[in-house]
């Protein structure tokens, strides 16, 4: 039996609130304190999932953020490229999937919140990290300062910037809740001189105001000693491997899966440099906020690590234990970069960029992929959302307490990674385990004591817990509900609807609840990560890759396959019910095909295999009874080209995983052209010809196979 013991302390001071905040069009007061952000004086914490509308067609939108909102995202993030819109100086262009306002319009009509980040300098893995050529390759003045002929330059953009975003600020009655100035500034770049910086940072602050940018929150990212202001809430990040680390070998054990409140990760941006500890800007007297926690991985030539779902839940079930009152995802939808006018847009060492992706995929394995498909870490994470959605303020008010044994470092697999938030008004806990670490294997840990200890000698104890290897844990602790408290648990804490409480455990569950249990539902693990949330009751589906989105009232599920449908209602019944395709979709699928032939190759100089082009055949492709076609196309070799005639439309970095092309981006064709390259011949790059891969990836030029994946949208009903 092991002991895990936590020594509450005395109360501490009260937050204060920050010289931030304001009201939207309907009154809502929104503010932020030392603690959390708060909406009409209650705490709250969000879940915020990053998606760049310029990198999705316009059609697209709509359902790409109602599959968001039903992941439990509330807010959604997404960068203004620079480049996206002049690429040449006065040649703007905010049309078709660059139309900011027409995605603002779409996020309002289906009540998403929206985060702007409006750079001038982003990143985000484009070229020249969204400055156009112009400011790239400018000498007559110094970027990212308060050179006058710069800061020209910013205004103009956003002034275009105000005029897209008109009527869309929250106290218009728009979406937008807050905005985000530059990005890693100080550490990605910028001058050295701290007071220059803040100097900098202020002006910006000034300019978005000036062009009607004006929101309750304004927030810098402050990891690796970038810089942020009195007026910007700081955010932070964390990710599970990092795909731009001048490495090809496999990471050291990670930080990110401790619990260390307001972690400052040292990996984020370490391709520009590594962050000084010493000289970090973290300040505990502001919430702990993220902006970045990855919802997936980017690959790039010389890296391509793949995150599995449980990958994920470890960093987030750490964040969230360690305090975090917001949660956001980079990226929470994968995308695809827009055609450049003069140039491709992505970021490549070719043109001085610290590493090299693929020209047009931004797939970044997320959650929901670039071509819209559901991911396993989207339920996955699902259930901490749902977690969020029915105790955020219970959880928001508690203060995080580590036990009397830590471990000794990342590597350390055999000490119990545990952290307790703590809710003094309450006396509530909720006790937060990761029992995983990425590429390692922890100790499993089959009888274990929690005790904790209040100021007043008052004392709390679960016994007899299990934690299991590549497992993570939110067990309640003296939950209160209106009808039920549940005293102690083995299960871990879902949701609530209405009176009645949802846990999940895969194992026996034990409850100890007052007066009685009759208010709590028990499913597995496996029915946690794929429930979805509504007004009416929890919606159970059967698939791991289907969706349930809302839109009006009108409930659709978005699938693959026919399946069982379960909805748990408040008082305790449950209904059952079969949701699919019709018979007719099934048949008109059924005469699809899907083909390939061997059309020419080319070799390099030495005779070597350099690629191989391939035609796919598309016979009797209909989208008439489906909501999207996917292509799996499986391949040896190190990347993959699609082309257009001679225009390239998408490409893919081999993983190990089947390159899913969507067929409903472009129309439906009746054929693609598919150019495979070979595994030797990799993008030239500083880092060798060595390539860095999770899985186990063969050595070839061919590819191996292809299938069609039909998806269906069916509405449903209760």
């Amino acid at each position: 039996m092991e002991k895990l013991i936590f020594q509450i302390p005395a109360v501490k001071n009260t937050p204060e609130l920050l010289n931030m905040g304001g009201r939207d069009l309907a009154g809502n007061l929104y503010q932020a304190d030392q603690k959390s952000l708060l909406v009409n004086g209650k705490r709250i914490i969000p879940v915020m999932g990053e998606i760049h509308f310029s990198r999705l067609k316009q059609e697209e939108w709509k359902e790409a953020i109602l599959k968001m909102r039903a992941g439990g995202v509330n807010i959604a993030a997404t960068y203004v490229f620079w480049n996206h819109h002049e690429e040449r100086q006065g040649e703007w262009d905010f049309s078709g999937c660059r139309d900011l306002r027409k995605f603002l319009d779409v996020c309002r009509a289906l009540d998403m919140k929206v985060w702007l980040r409006i750079g001038p300098w982003a990143h985000g893995e484009c070229r020249h990290g969204g400055f156009p050529d112009y400011v790239q390759y400018a000498d007559d003045f110094e970027k990212r300062t308060d050179d006058p002929k710069y800061l020209a330059l910013v205004e103009t953009l956003y002034t275009k910037i105000g005029e897209q975003s008109r009527g869309m600020m929250c106290k218009e009655g728009g979406p937008v809740i807050g905005i985000q100035l530059e990005n890693e500034y100080g550490h990605c770049g910028g001058p050295n001189d701290k007071a220059e910086q803040a100097r900098h940072m202020k002006t910006l602050l000034h300019l978005a105001k000036k062009a009607g940018l004006d929101t309750p929150y304004y927030t810098a990212t402050a990891w690796g000693g970038a810089c942020t202001i009195d007026e910007t809430l700081q955010v932070l990040s964390g990710y599970v491997d990092a795909p731009w680390d001048n490495s090809t070998k496999e990471l050291p054990a990670m930080e990110n899966f401790l619990f260390i409140p307001y972690r400052d990760d040292a990996n984020t941006g370490s391709d520009f440099h590594k962050a000084d500890e010493k000289n970090g800007t973290i300040r505990r007297d502001y919430p702990y906020l993220t902006a970045e926690l990855g919802g997936g991985l980017q690959v790039t030539s010389h890296r391509r690590p793949v995150s599995k779902a449980i990958d994920n839940a470890g960093h987030i079930i750490c964040v969230l234990g360690a305090g975090a009152n917001l949660i956001g995802y980079y990226m929470y939808h994968g995308g695809i970069n827009p055609d450049g006018k003069y140039s491709d847009l992505n970021e490549a060492q070719s043109i001085g960029g610290n590493t090299t992706v693929p020209r047009k995929s931004y797939d970044f394995d997320a959650c929901i992929n670039e071509a819209g498909k559901i991911n396993e870490s989207f339920g996955v994470l699902k259930k901490y959302h749902l977690l969020l959605s029915s105790f955020e303020s219970e959880i928001a008010e508690a203060e995080t307490v580590l036990p009397a044994s830590v471990p000794e470092s990342a590597e350390d697999m055999k000490t119990i990674r545990a952290a307790l938030r703590w809710n003094y008004t309450s006396k509530t806990g909720f006790l937060f385990v990761n029992n995983h670490v990425r590429n390692r294997l922890m100790e499993e840990h089959p009888d274990v004591n929690i005790y904790i200890h209040l100021p007043d000698g008052t004392q709390f104890s679960v016994e007899h817990l299990h934690f299991a290897a590549d497992r993570c844990y939110v067990i309640p602790i003296e939950l209160k509900m209106s009808d039920t408290i549940i005293k102690k648990t083995n299960c871990s804490l879902l949701c609530r609807l209405g009176k009645r409480v949802f846990l999940y455990s895969d194992e026996k569950p034990h409850i100890e609840a007052m007066p009685c249990i009759d208010w709590v539902t028990v499913l597995t693990e496996s029915e946690a990560d794929r429930g979805f949330l509504f007004s009416d009751g929890l919606y159970v589906v059967e698939r791991e890759d289907s969706c349930i989105i809302e839109e009006d009232g009108t409930k659709k599920l978005i699938t693959q396959e026919k399946q069982e449908i379960k909805i748990y209602h408040e008082d305790g019944t449950v209904k059952k019910f079969m949701a699919g395709p019709s018979e007719s979709a099934l048949l008109s699928v059924c005469r699809m095909r899907a083909e390939f032939e061997l059309t020419g190759e080319e070799r390099d100089k030495n005779g070597n295999i350099k690629y191989r082009s391939y035609q796919i055949n598309l016979e009797h492709l209909s989208s008439e009874l489906v909501n999207q076609i996917y292509l799996n196309v499986h391949f040896l070799g190190d990347r993959a080209e699609v082309y257009d005639g001679e225009r390239l439309i998408d490409d893919w970095f081999n993983t190990g995983k089947p390159w899913n092309i969507p067929l409903r981006r472009f129309h439906y064709p009746a054929m693609l052209e598919i150019r495979i390259y070979d595994s030797a011949h990799t993008i030239p790059c500083c880092f060798g010809q060595d390539v860095y891969y999770d899985l186990s990836v063969e050595a070839g030029c061919e590819i191996t196979g292809v299938e069609l994946i039909p998806e269906y949208s069916v509405i449903i009903g209760n």
